[in-house]
C-alpha cells in the first residue's frame, strides 16, 4: 500500500516584513510552532541547521523583492528529533497590484527525504520503494533518455511505462521549460550539483499540463565515480500551488479532503454537538447532507448512545486519550472500524465499514477449520477439539475416535464421476451427523475419511455408536436418480494408557480401521495392542523396502510349468522374493502391496524383468535349448508410459527372444484403464512376446475382457482346485473353462497343483500346462539349474 511521503503541517500569513500574522497548525506536536508576530525568517535560523540560516538568507530576499521562495531545511523538534521541511512563500498581491504580504507553508518531507535516500543506496529496496510510492520517480541515463519511470507515472499524468521509456527526459515537458530543464540535466549530469526543486509542466495523456516539483540527483559508479545517469524525483504540486494560493480559504480546503477521504468523518464539542460531519458521515447516519452541524450526536445517530463504541467515545473525551478499535455497529448491522483523536475542545472521528473484510476473514476461518465440501470440521479443527476432550475430566467416560472408511467409493468416482462422488461424500456426511449424540462429532479428513469423536463410557457403548453408524450407511443412496450401496469399515480407538493424545487415537483408530477392512464390508474393529505390533513391522517393510533393492536383498525364484499331457517341462514362471538381514525371508503377501503403494514396484519389477531375461538367456545357452520365461507385472507397471521400453531393453540387453518371454496380467490390473490397457497390450504384442491373463476367476472373469484383451494364455487360479474336492461341480467348471478358453483361441495353464487327483481331472478336460507342489515348488536359482540338469535331456520342446 503506498504511504504519503509528504505532510502539510502548518499554513501561515506573514506582514511584507515575514512577520506572522496568522497560523494554521495541522500537526502541533511535530515541528517547532511559528508564533503570530514571530518572524519567519528567525524563525528558520533558530530551528534550522546551517541550511536553515541560508533559508533564512534567502527567504529575506524574497521578502525584499516581494519574490516567491521555496526552500528544504532540517529543523530541530522539543523531542531532540530533526525533521526536513519544506517552507514555501506566494506574495499576496491586493486588488491595486500592491503586495500586502505573502502565504505559506510548512510542508514536513521528512519520509519523502527518506525514502529518496534510500532508494538510491539499494536497487531492491528501490524497485519496493518506487513501485508504491505516490511520487514519480525516474531514472534516465546519461543521454537523458529515460531507463525506468515507476508506476506513479501512470496515475498522474496518464502514460504507461512502455511510452515513456527510451524517449527524452524533456520531450513531455511544457514547450517554455524543456530549455531550462535541459540545461539543469545536462550539468548534473557534467557533474555539477542542483539542490534546489526544479518546477516543471508535464503534459499528461489527455492534453492538460501537471505541475511537478523535481528533485535531480546524479548515479555514479561508488568505485570509479563514472556517471551512469540520474535518478529524477518529481511530485504532483498543483494542489499545493493551489493551496499556498487559496490559504485564506485553508478551512474550505480541509472540508475538501476530508470529503474527498473513503472514511466517514464527523467532529464534535464537549457538549457532543456535531461540529462537522463529511457527506459519508452523514449518508451512513441517514440524514440530509449539509444539515447535520449543531445536532446532538446521540440524537443525530438513532442507537448510538447504548452501544460500546458510545462507551468508548465517552471515555477518549473523558481522558481525553487517543484511541483506534473495531466494533459491530447493531444499529446499521454493520463492521467499523473506527479512530477516535481527543482534541481540548472535543472528539474527531474516521470510521469506515469492514463488513467485507469481517466476511472474508470468516470465510478464512471457516476454510482453515472446515471441510469445503461437506461443511464439517476438518483435522485441524478435530485436533483442537480432542485436545479439549482429552483435558476434560471424566471420571467413566473415554475419548472415542473413530476412523471411517467409505467402501466402494471408488467404483462410485470412476463410473459416475467426481461430481457424483462429491454428492455421495455431502449425503454420508449428513448421514453420520444424524447419527451423532449432543456433544460428539463427525469430521471429514479428506478422501472418503470420516472420523467421528465422543465420549462413551465403555466399548459397549462404542460399539452401539459404529453399529448405528454402519446401519445408516448400508440404507441406499441416491444420486441422480441412481440408487447406490455402500459400507464402510471402522476403526475404534479409546483413550487411556494406551492413546494419551490426539496424535496415537488417530494412529490406533487408523490401524483399528485397516484390521475392519481386512476383514470384510461393513465391520468395526477396536484397537488392540496387538495391531500396533502389526502397524510396526509394516512401518519396518517400508523403510527396509525403500533401499532393499539398492542393496541387493531381492532373489528371483523359479517354478516349473508342465505339460499335463507330457508332463514335460514347458517353461517357468519367475517369482520375486525378498529375505532381508533382519526381517529375514519376507513374504511378497506381505511386501508387494506395499511396494505399489509407496511407488517402489516400477523400479522392482524393471529389475525381475531384466534379470528374468539375463537368466533365462543364460540357461538356454547353457543347456542348448531355448528355456520359456513367465514374468508377473504390476498394475502400476502397466500404468506406467515406459513398460514397452522397458521390455524392448531388456530384451535388447539380454539378447533373450522376444518369443520366448511371456508377461502375466491380472485382469483387475487391466480393468483399471481399459482404453490404456489395450494399447499397451497391442504394443507388446508388437514385439513379439506372449500375453498371459493371470489369477482368472478371482476378479470379474468377463467373456468380453477375454475377447478385448490380445492375451494368448488364460491361467486358471489355484481357487478352483483347492476348492475342487468340496464343490460337487468343480471338475464341470474347469472343463467349461478349458473348452470355452480353447474355442477363443488360448492356451490354459492351470496353476496351483497338488494332487494327481487334480491332474487326471486337467487330463480329461485337455487343460495345456499345470504347476504347482505337485511338480516343483518355487526354487531358488543354484536349485532351479539342478532341476534342469534333471529335466532338460530329451524334456523340452523345441
Amino acid at each position: 500500500m503506498a504511504q504519503p511521503t509528504s505532510f502539510i503541517a502548518s499554513i501561515w500569513t506573514t506582514d511584507l516584513h515575514g512577520i506572522c500574522t496568522s497560523v494554521v497548525d495541522h500537526a502541533p506536536d511535530r515541528l517547532p510552532p511559528l508564533a503570530a508576530a514571530a518572524s519567519l525568517p528567525d524563525w528558520l535560523r533558530g530551528c534550522g541547521d546551517a541550511a536553515g540560516a541560508e533559508a533564512a538568507h534567502g527567504v529575506a530576499d524574497a521578502l525584499a523583492r516581494h519574490a516567491p521562495f521555496h526552500h528544504e531545511v532540517q529543523v530541530r523538534c522539543a523531542d531532540g528529533r530533526r525533521r526536513r521541511v519544506v517552507v514555501s512563500g506566494l506574495p499576496r498581491v491586493a486588488a491595486d497590484g500592491r503586495c500586502e504580504g505573502y502565504s505559506g507553508a510548512f510542508a514536513d518531507v521528512t519520509e519523502q527525504k527518506a525514502t529518496l535516500d534510500r532508494a538510491l543506496r539499494s536497487e531492491a529496496e528501490h524497485r519496493l520503494i518506487v513501485d508504491h510510492s505516490m511520487d514519480l520517480i525516474a531514472h534516465c541515463g546519461v543521454d537523458g533518455r529515460y531507463i525506468y519511470v515507476s508506476p506513479s507515472y501512470e496515475t498522474v499524468i496518464g502514460r504507461e511505462a512502455a511510452e515513456m521509456v527510451g524517449e527524452l527526459v524533456t520531450c513531455f515537458l511544457h514547450p517554455d521549460d524543456r530549455g531550462a530543464a535541459t540545461a539543469a540535466l545536462a550539468r548534473i549530469l557534467a557533474g555539477g550539483d542542483i539542490d534546489d526543486v526544479i518546477e516543471v509542466r508535464k503534459r499528461h495523456r489527455d492534453g492538460h499540463y501537471v505541475s511537478l516539483g523535481t528533485k535531480v540527483r546524479r548515479v555514479t559508479d561508488p568505485a570509479t565515480g563514472a556517471v551512469f545517469g540520474a535518478v529524477l524525483v518529481s511530485r504532483d504540486i498543483t494542489r499545493e500551488r493551489e493551496m499556498l494560493h487559496r490559504v485564506e480559504h485553508a478551512h474550505a480546503h480541509v472540508r475538501t479532503v476530508l470529503e474527498s477521504i473513503e472514511d466517514g468523518f464527523f467532529s464534535v464539542n464537549r457538549n457532543w454537538e456535531i461540529t462537522y460531519a463529511n457527506t459519508l458521515a452523514e449518508v451512513f447516519a441517514g440524514v440530509t447532507p449539509g444539515t447535520s452541524t449543531g445536532h446532538v450526536l446521540w440524537d443525530l445517530a438513532e442507537g448510538l448512545a447504548g452501544t460500546e463504541i458510545a462507551s468508548t467515545y465517552r471515555r477518549a473525551m473523558e481522558r481525553r486519550e487517543n484511541t483506534s478499535f473495531e466494533a459491530f455497529y447493531d444499529p446499521a448491522g454493520v463492521w467499523l472500524s473506527l479512530r477516535v483523536y481527543a482534541r481540548e475542545d472535543g472528539l474527531s472521528v474516521f470510521f469506515h465499514d469492514i463488513s467485507d473484510r469481517k466476511r472474508a476473514e470468516e470465510r478464512l476461518e471457516q476454510l482453515a477449520t472446515r471441510d469445503d465440501l461437506t461443511g464439517l470440521p476438518n483435522r485441524a479443527w478435530l485436533n483442537g477439539h480432542l485436545k479439549a476432550m482429552l483435558g476434560q475430566a471424566r471420571s467413566q467416560a473415554a475419548t472415542t475416535v473413530m476412523f471411517i472408511d467409505l467402501n466402494r467409493f471408488k467404483e462410485v468416482n470412476d463410473s459416475l464421476g467426481h461430481a457424483a462422488g462429491d454428492v455421495l461424500l455431502q449425503q454420508v456426511g449428513q448421514r453420520l451427523q444424524s447419527c451423532m449424540r449432543p456433544g460428539d462429532v463427525v469430521a471429514r479428513l479428506g478422501g472418503d475419511e470420516f472420523v467421528v469423536a465422543a465420549h462413551c463410557t465403555g466399548r459397549d457403548a462404542a460399539a452401539g455408536i459404529a453399529q448405528r453408524l454402519l446401519t445408516t450407511l448400508t440404507v441406499p443412496f441416491y444420486i441422480d436418480g441412481l440408487e447406490m450401496c455402500v459400507g464402510a469399515s471402522i476403526g475404534i480407538s479409546l483413550s487411556g494408557q494406551d492413546a494419551p493424545t490426539p496424535e496415537l487415537l488417530f494412529q490406533n483408530a487408523d490401524t483399528a480401521m485397516y484390521k475392519a477392512k481386512a476383514l470384510g464390508e461393513s465391520s468395526y474393529q477396536f484397537f488392540e495392542r496387538e495391531m500396533s505390533v502389526e502397524a510396526r513391522r509394516r512401518l519396518q517393510i517400508e523403510a527396509a523396502l525403500r533401499r532393499a533393492l539398492e542393496l541387493g536383498q531381492f532373489e528371483l525364484h523359479y517354478q516349473p510349468r508342465i505339460d499335463v499331457r507330457t508332463l514335460r517341462l514347458r517353461g517357468v514362471e519367475v517369482l520375486l522374493r525378498w529375505k532381508h538381514p533382519e526381517l529375514g525371508q519376507v513374504s511378497p503377501l506381505e511386501f508387494i502391496p506395499i511396494a505399489e503403494e509407496r511407488g517402489h514396484i516400477e523400479a522392482i519389477g524393471k529389475w525381475v524383468l531384466a534379470e528374468a531375461c539375463r537368466v533365462g538367456k543364460r540357461l538356454s545357452d547353457k543347456y542348448g535349448t531355448q528355456l520359456h520365461v513367465s514374468v508377473n507385472v504390476s498394475a502400476r507397471q502397466l500404468r506406467t508410459a515406459s513398460l514397452v521400453g522397458e521390455v524392448e531393453q531388456a530384451l535388447r540387453d539380454s539378447g533373450f527372444p522376444a518369443r520366448a518371454l511371456e508377461l502375466e496380467l491380472t485382469e483387475s490390473a487391466l480393468i483399471e484403464d481399459t482404453e490404456q490397457s489395450v494399447d499397451v497390450l497391442r504394443r507388446l504384442k508388437g514385439l513379439g512376446l506372449t500375453l498371459a491373463l493371470d489369477d482368472f476367476g478371482t476378479g470379474y472373469s468377463s467373456l468380453s475382457y477375454l475377447k478385448r484383451f490380445p492375451v494368448d494364455v488364460l491361467k486358471l487360479d489355484r481357487s478352483f482346485f483347492l476348492e475342487q474336492s468340496q464343490d460337487a461341480n468343480g471338475d464341470e467348471i474347469v472343463a467349461a473353462l478349458v473348452h470355452m478358453a480353447h474355442a477363443l483361441g488360448l492356451k490354459v495353464v492351470a496353476e496351483g497343483i497338488e494332487t494327481e487327483e487334480v491332474m487326471e481331472t486337467l487330463r480329461d478336460c485337455r487343460c495345456d500346462e499345470a504347476q504347482g507342489y505337485l511338480f516343483a515348488r518355487p526354487m531358488a536359482l543354484p536349485e532351479f539349474d539342478k532341476f534342469l540338469q534333471c529335466e532338460i535331456p530329451g524334456s523340452m520342446a523345441a
